[in-house]
């Protein structure tokens, strides 16, 4: 189903902006028609007037009814003339006036006496009303066939469409989800590779979930072994506690990243909901006109009408599926950052920025607040997968054991860009990042201090805490970045995480180590 509406979706606001392109184009070409139309139909009845105009002046000179009435009959043979009919001050009027309205459309032309060439004095008048039905069957012929053209055309789009979303897009997810659901997956992941070939997001994303499964069966193999071989690990305990450790840190950070997928995918359904809705629309304006169009009864006001509502309504597909882009971006950048795990150039705020979009589906379930006080607008040599993974575990840690039991809160993330003064880091920079994550809740009490990084150290225990978010922090700080972290707290007033690390990061080494600093 979820994949259905994807498609439906993407099909129906593509092929809406064609439609509302084509609108735009028929409203134009429907107006440039009418005045053309019209323009035309007034030299043709002024020429043939001119070609009449002395008949008339002799016939309601010499009071002759029957040769003006002719005359009249003769103008109105015309295809593009309604009703003539002449006005005179003395002998009364010849056809039958229109009156109303319509009146003040008609052509208003003079007519002279005859008697003098030299002093020629005005004897009444001929008004002559252009056919409007005339010049609506030309317009509604134009562009009747252009609205049907453009139909055929938007179904043969939408089939080419389909076929290249399918091929491109539905398929693959296809495959990830029948790969996803495949029974025993972790006991005996299937060892053919899920997207052979595919270099675009959706091939890194199928690699990094391959990759995934193929580490927790590996996983599981060692859980396995270290159940049927107890006496080895005893034997080897320190060096096994220590794998154990690091796999449970790796699934929580597929933990977090799930959360983080589904979280998108909740905020992905609103834009896209909104964006069919008003597909929809644009679909019902587009038939309205049609079916207006082969009645002949499109009336000039409607039409603007139609156009103004399929105007409002694109503007709010291009917003809805504009935040959409910026979430499906932002997630895309994050999500290969953290799985990539390689060192790059990277403006150090805009990961901060980035990071926090991700998270915004989770904030807005929750009563706090993210405060920004950014400085480092700067690009920085380093990791931003690592830098991605901290932001987002400080957050998470500031809402879980900061708020506890608070009703409101602010988050304060702050960044600067300072003078390297720790020659111990012995890197070619001479610039360092300060970040600091800043919380007003509870704190920490002196005696747990000491022990926030330590892995499995939690004060939730059995209510949800595994204990390692600060210590992957730890880790990513002082591993990744080669940097130092250190926290401070009172109770009742908030705690304040202090991150630095020098902006060009060497490549990693086991002999750089950060410390811990309390």
């Amino acid at each position: 189903m979820g994949r259905s509406s994807l498609s439906r979706t993407f099909i129906l606001y593509t092929l809406g902006l064609f439609a509302l392109l084509g609108v735009v184009f028929i409203g134009v070409l429907a107006k440039f028609t009418w005045d053309e139309s019209h323009a035309r139909a007034i030299r043709v009845t002024e020429a043939f007037f001119q070609a009449t105009k002395r008949p008339f002046e002799r016939a309601i000179w010499t009071v002759n009814a029957d040769a003006t009435l002719q005359l009249i009959r003769g103008l109105e043979s015309l295809d593009v003339v309604e009703k003539v009919w002449v006005e005179t001050p003395d002998t009364g009027n010849f056809g039958e006036p229109v009156t109303g309205a319509r009146a003040s459309e008609a052509l208003s032309y003079t007519l002279n006496s005859p008697s003098t060439i030299l002093q020629k004095n005005a004897i009444g008048q001929v008004f002559i009303l252009i056919d409007r039905n005339t010049i609506s069957y030309e317009i509604v012929s134009t562009v009747g066939f252009i609205v049907t053209a453009i139909i055929i055309y938007l179904l043969l789009l939408g089939v080419v469409i389909r076929m290249v979303f399918r091929r491109l897009i539905g398929r693959p997810l296809s495959a990830i989800v029948e790969y996803l659901s495949t029974p025993r997956l972790i006991e005996d992941p299937p060892k053919a590779e899920l997207m052979p070939g595919r270099a675009d997001e959706i091939g890194i994303l199928s690699a990094s979930l391959q990759s995934m499964v193929q580490r927790r069966h590996l996983d599981l193999q060692k859980i396995q072994e270290y159940q049927t071989n107890l006496e080895d690990l005893v034997a080897h305990r320190t060096d096994q506690l220590k794998l154990v450790q690091e796999e449970l840190i790796q699934a929580d950070n597929l933990a977090a990243l799930g959360a983080l997928v589904a979280g998108v995918s909740h905020e992905l359904n609103t834009p896209l909901g909104n964006a069919l809705m008003a597909a929809t629309t644009i679909k019902d304006s587009t038939s309205y006109l049609g079916k207006e169009l082969e009645e002949q009864s499109l009336s000039k006001e409607a039409l603007e009408n139609e156009v103004e509502r399929i105007s409002d309504t694109a503007s709010i597909i291009e917003k809805t599926l504009g935040r959409a882009r910026d979430l499906v971006g932002n997630f895309r950048q994050v999500a290969v950052d953290r799985q990539s795990e390689k060192k790059r150039s990277f403006n150090f705020d805009h990961i901060i920025r980035e990071t926090l979009a991700t998270l915004q589906p989770t904030l807005k379930k929750t009563p706090f607040t993210v405060e920004l006080d950014l400085h480092a607008d700067e690009v920085v040599d380093s990791y931003p997968g690592a830098v991605s993974q901290l932001v987002s575990n400080l957050v998470e840690n500031a809402i879980k054991h900061g708020y506890e039991d608070r009703t409101e809160g602010v988050i304060k993330l702050s960044s600067r860009m300072v003078a390297a003064r720790d020659e111990s880091l012995a890197v070619p920079s001479t610039k360092k990042i300060v970040f600091k994550c800043q919380d007003f809740g509870v704190g920490i009490p002196e005696k747990n201090l000491k022990k926030v990084f330590e892995p499995f150290f939690t004060t939730k225990f059995g209510k949800g805490g595994s204990g390692l978010g600060m210590a992957i922090c730890y880790q990513l700080v002082t591993e990744a970045l080669n940097g130092t972290i250190s926290v401070s707290s009172k109770v009742g007033s908030g705690t304040e995480f202090t991150i630095e690390f020098p902006a060009i990061v060497p490549v990693k080494t086991t002999t750089q180590r950060g410390q811990k600093v309390h």
